[in-house]
């Protein structure tokens, strides 16, 4: 069915979509479910948190700590904690977090039914993007 009306808008909207995108190619371009991020993959309340914090396991790296612990969901969720001291403006902070988000939206399908929170552990003067994936990469290996 979403198949069905994907190919329908696309087809009305010729004018508008590149020739790669028209409906014989469709199917090759829907995003899969176990690679998309949404409420029901973050932790969202305080008592989520704190129930995390009181008995975690942690995986360290030289910016990251992962905390995690077994949930009843059955679907790994994601926590982040970017202190306004680790990174001081704004800008930083959002992309620190999109880095995370982003490496555990494509790691998720295979991490165990755990409440993970990601938190920044040490200032970060310049931030290089391809280290931080690296190290996100890294850690999510290890569960």
């Amino acid at each position: 069915m979403l198949v069905e009306h994907v190919v329908e808008h696309v087809s009305a909207h010729k004018s508008r979509v590149p020739e790669k995108f028209l409906p014989e190619h469709i199917t090759d371009y829907l995003v899969e479910k176990k690679y998309l991020y949404n409420h029901r993959d973050r932790l969202l309340s305080a008592s989520q948190f704190t129930r995390v914090f009181d008995q975690a396991t942690k995986s360290n790296s030289e910016f990251f700590t992962i905390l995690s612990r077994e949930n009843t969901i059955g679907q790994p969720r994601l926590g982040i904690v970017v202190a306004k001291r680790r990174a001081k403006r704004s800008v930083d902070r959002n992309i620190i977090k999109r880095i995370i988000r982003e490496s555990f939206r494509l790691n998720k399908a295979r991490l165990p039914a755990n409440d993970f929170i990601v938190i920044l552990k040490r200032p970060i003067k310049i931030i290089k993007r391809t280290n931080l994936r690296l190290q996100m990469d890294t850690l999510w290996k290890q569960y």
